[in-house]
């Protein structure tokens, strides 16, 4: 018994049965009647069963309700993780198929044979043990090669092991095209275990899609960032920028982690997207770049010697792993093992219209134009890439041909321009659109980047590219010296929506002497990222045009979304209209309203206009509501109209309350009118408080003090 009431005593047990804790009270009560003790009266319920019953009640009932209310709580828990588990995106990774994740399919030797220097051997023949003796059908080959590990997947491993143990994180394979960096992302996600999910956003179309759904990725997911400039750069940046913000804001949600980002890009679209913006320039890339940092992993383009000492090594198991190393060119396996050296053979082999279809998807997609290559647009291009005599020979239906010839796989990879066809429960695409093989994509960007375009793919691209490619086609005829183009096109973009072509087009105008044109252009450019810079430019050509009260409501427009330098040239246009007291209530009113450092600006013009009588009470509504910088001012303010006291009584009240920063600044008045002591105790205060310039106060008042015209010695 003992035992268990020092339990109920130190709280580690409750009592069960209320009757064994009544005993005890009654025995306790008889043991001080026998003493003579009389508890004071507001004690005597000390020693009352009924109160310990009454107690013992309303115990047992609040332990019941927590309980309850405990497994209420794990019971919706568990039924928010079910809800969400259900609604979640993404599938669960052993059921994904890899080539729907867009790693490239690897080339065939050769329909039925591969080689061996200059000996030719049938599948059939080949034996990895004997070496040319025993049956090793085609059939038996896996759809992928057997995977080289390089350098760059000890990073990633590391990263995704991470990911196993709880943390959130990312990973962007910079390389090449062709170079591996699909088929390593997964390879590592094959790492994770049992309840991890793969999300591939990519309809309707890959941006909007991750926008739609990012906020449904739960904890144990990767995110399927395959070629992430379609993602973070697409031609809308907005779009691409809104996508950045939401990863960013998942990479950082305690919620939902473990999460890992998995993406690859080509080493030209981080270099775009991790730039610095050049001065006085809009920041296109901010949340992008901010996303990126720390995220790199260089993927080569080629094999080291030791990656190729251990390709020959493993390539008993697969007769592709051999046959690549032989044949690819500076050590570009996976290029060559992706069919690339098929594609240029049948690039350069095409007959001329299969030729010109072929360039202009090549120049399409290095000027600007996106993915998805317009029919249109392909029809309309390709005679400008062949001669007189080209185009008389081609049969009426050189384009149909044209289309048969590049579509063609070549050794079971994509051909060199296929048909991209919508999934089932996808809507049709009107016209029929059409995709160039990334391996010939930058084949085109490398060896194409001098020639000249014919101006039959800028008209066609005019007329039928994407409204989201505009600008980037327009930004490409500017860097080959074709103004005229970049300007349609960005005017083009301009009507569209697109606020970074209306700030070029803008730019454009202005230096071409266009300036109403070019205001038009700049207030377009106000409703995006750069607004400010932007409103400001179209207030200075609408004060340059004499319309001076539209250039200050777009400058005030400006300082509303918190442009500073906007504010004094508002001021200053105002004060030159005579409009001093409008000026004074219209800073008074932005600041109350945003964060920009106007209050000295404020209290000036207010002072100026006489407005005087207002300014203590406003300033100390600020410092209560704890605007930055608005307590120092009001107390200066109150010292400089003789209310010291009221300056005090004010400061007390506000330290008392905890308000940052009183209690040193009352010291300091209290100091400044000789009231040491009590000047003192506040510091003391300020100083427990932890700052460190009261404990300096302290220390200077504590320091003899001179009588008039007396000097300290030394």
């Amino acid at each position: 018994m003992a035992t268990t009431i020092g339990a109920w005593l130190d709280g580690s047990r409750f009592p069960q049965q209320v009757d064994a804790l009544v005993k005890v009270v009654e025995q306790l009560r008889a043991a001080a009647a026998a003493e003579g003790f009389e508890p004071a009266a507001s004690e005597a319920h000390v020693l009352d069963p009924l109160w310990w019953r009454d107690q013992h009640s309303a115990v047992a009932r609040h332990r019941a309700d927590t309980v309850r209310a405990g497994v209420q709580r794990a019971q919706a828990e568990a039924a928010l993780g079910e809800h969400r588990i259900a609604t979640a995106v993404g599938r669960a990774i052993d059921q994904l198929d890899p080539f729907d994740l867009e790693v490239h399919h690897s080339v065939d030797a050769t329909p039925g044979q591969w080689f061996q220097g200059s000996r030719t051997l049938r599948y059939d023949d080949y034996d990895p043990i004997v070496g040319a003796a025993r049956s090793k059908g085609l059939s038996s080959l896996p759809a992928l090669t057997p995977y080289i590990p390089r350098a760059h997947d000890e990073d990633l491993r590391g990263l995704v092991l991470r990911g196993v143990t709880g943390h959130s994180g990312m990973a962007m394979l910079v390389g090449s095209s062709s170079c591996g960096k699909t088929r390593a992302c997964w390879e590592a996600v094959q790492l994770l275990g049992e309840g991890w999910r793969l999300w591939h956003p990519f309809d309707p179309t890959r941006p909007e899609s991750a926008l739609a759904d990012i906020q449904k990725v739960g904890p144990r997911t990767v995110v399927w960032l395959n070629e992430a400039q379609h993602y973070l750069l697409p031609s809308t940046g907005a779009l691409g920028e809104r996508v950045a913000a939401g990863l960013r804001a998942l990479l950082q949600d305690q919620a939902r982690r473990p999460v890992l980002v998995l993406g690859t890009i080509w080493p030209e679209y981080w270099d775009t997207l991790t730039a610095l913006p050049k001065p006085q320039s809009p920041d296109a890339h901010e949340q992008a770049r901010k996303l990126l940092a720390g995220t790199n992993i260089s993927v080569p383009s080629t094999f080291s010697k030791a990656d190729m000492v251990t390709l020959r090594r493993d390539s008993a198991r697969d007769p592709r792993l051999l046959y690549a190393a032989q044949r690819a060119a500076d050590g570009q396996v996976t290029q060559y093992l992706a069919g690339a050296p098929s594609l240029l053979e049948r690039y350069r082999n095409a007959p001329p219209p299969a030729r010109a279809v072929l360039e202009a998807a090549m120049d399409a997609r290095r000027l600007g134009a996106g993915l998805a290559l317009p029919h249109p647009l392909l029809v309309a291009a390709a005679p400008g890439y062949l001669t007189d005599q080209e185009w008389d020979q081609a049969s009426d239906d050189w384009f149909e041909e044209a289309l048969a010839y590049a579509s063609q796989p070549c050794h079971g990879a994509r051909g060199a321009l296929t048909r991209i066809r919508p999934r089932p429960g996808q809507a049709a695409v009107d016209p029929p659109h059409y995709r160039l093989a990334d391996y010939l994509e930058q084949h085109g960007r490398e060896t194409r980047y001098r020639k000249p375009v014919p101006q039959a793919l800028w008209e066609a691209a005019f007329q039928h590219a994407h409204p989201e490619d505009l600008f980037a086609l327009g930004r490409s005829a500017r860097a080959l010296g074709q103004p005229a183009d970049h300007l349609r096109f960005a005017l083009k973009a301009a009507e569209i929506g697109d606020h970074a072509a209306a700030w070029e087009a803008a730019e454009i105008l202005h230096s071409a002497g266009r300036l109403t044109d070019a205001l038009t252009m700049y207030q377009r450019a106000a409703e995006g990222s750069a607004y400010a810079t932007a409103r400001r430019r179209a207030a200075g050509l609408l004060k340059q045009l004499g319309r001076l009260d539209e250039a200050v409501q777009e400058y005030q427009a400006a300082a509303a979304q918190g442009h500073l330098p906007s504010v004094s040239t508002v001021v200053d246009l105002m004060l030159r209209q005579d409009q001093s007291g409008a000026a004074a209530v219209w800073v008074k009113q932005l600041a109350e309203q945003t964060d920009l450092d106007l209050l000295d600006t404020a209290i000036t013009l207010l002072q100026h206009t006489g407005q005087d009588a207002g300014i203590i009470p406003w300033m100390r509504g600020l410092a209560e509501q704890h605007r930055p910088g608005a307590l120092g001012r009001a107390v200066d303010l109150m010292q400089q109209d003789d209310q010291v006291e009221e300056a005090v009584t004010w400061l007390m009240f506000l330290a008392n309350h905890e308000y940052l920063g009183a209690e040193l600044l009352v010291a300091d008045v209290l100091e400044e009118t000789g009231r040491v002591e009590e000047a003192t105790e506040w510091y003391q205060r300020a100083a427990d408080s932890g700052y460190p310039s009261a404990r300096s106060a302290l220390a200077r008042l504590s320091l003899p003090r001179s009588a008039p015209g007396e000097m300290h010695p030394g």
